[in-house]
């Protein structure tokens, strides 16, 4: 099992509330570029389709929220996957798209998208959104977040296991070894040609900060 799952959507949007305010920090091409190596992640956990788009998410979302005729927002839903199937099927107004700073779209879609992750994955989505969001750069990899997004949805326990090390959180010797030898491999896959001092340095980059 990985983690804890969550029972209900109160409890899901508890977590999202801590990690909102970070979220909401970071902006301009930093954001978007942190957005597009989440939105390869979402993908490979297989939250969104490979044609949909973080931000574009964001914008239904947000439009929803807003409609004077028939608003819907989150806390209307049993679940974040319910409210973004009825979100998905909303035609976007390019009129209103366009008044929308594409920060707040962004952030947006984040928000929501790590709200499902939380609820289809349980404790540990929620612990590595904290580590990645102390952390950005090392996670703003499309290919990176591919490989952890892969690791999430074929090794459950794996995942676990590492997120507990990069939040600092694994006392054990031999779980901490097991996932920074798991970590190892994932940059060895991705960088084959990098000597082991810098991919050991890479890991140890990306913990919690």
């Amino acid at each position: 099992m990985l983690g804890v799952f969550f029972e209900g959507l109160t409890s899901v949007l508890s977590v999202v509330a801590k990690l909102l305010p970070s979220i909401i920090k970071i902006v301009g091409a930093k954001l978007e570029t942190f957005a597009k190596a989440l939105e390869a992640f979402f993908k490979a956990l297989g939250l969104i389709e490979t044609d949909e788009q973080v931000e574009e998410i964001g914008d239904k979302a947000l439009q929803a929220e807003n409609d004077d005729l028939h608003p819907a927002k989150i806390e209307d839903f049993d679940s974040h996957e319910k409210y973004l199937a009825t979100i998905k099927e909303r035609e976007s107004d390019p009129e209103k798209s366009a008044l929308i700073p594409q920060d707040e779209k962004l952030q947006k879609g984040i928000e929501l998208l790590l709200g499902l992750a939380i609820e289809k994955y349980g404790k540990s989505m929620g612990d590595f959104g904290e580590v990645i969001l102390s952390n950005i750069e090392p996670y703003s990899s499309p290919e990176r977040m591919t490989a952890l997004g892969d690791l999430a949805s074929k090794n459950k326990d794996k995942f676990s296991e590492v997120v507990d090390y990069l939040n600092n959180k694994v006392k054990d010797s031999e779980r901490s070894d097991s996932a920074f030898d798991t970590l190892v491999n994932i940059e060895k896959d991705l960088n084959p040609k990098a000597i082991e001092s810098e991919i050991w340095k890479t890991v140890s980059g990306m913990k919690h900060q």
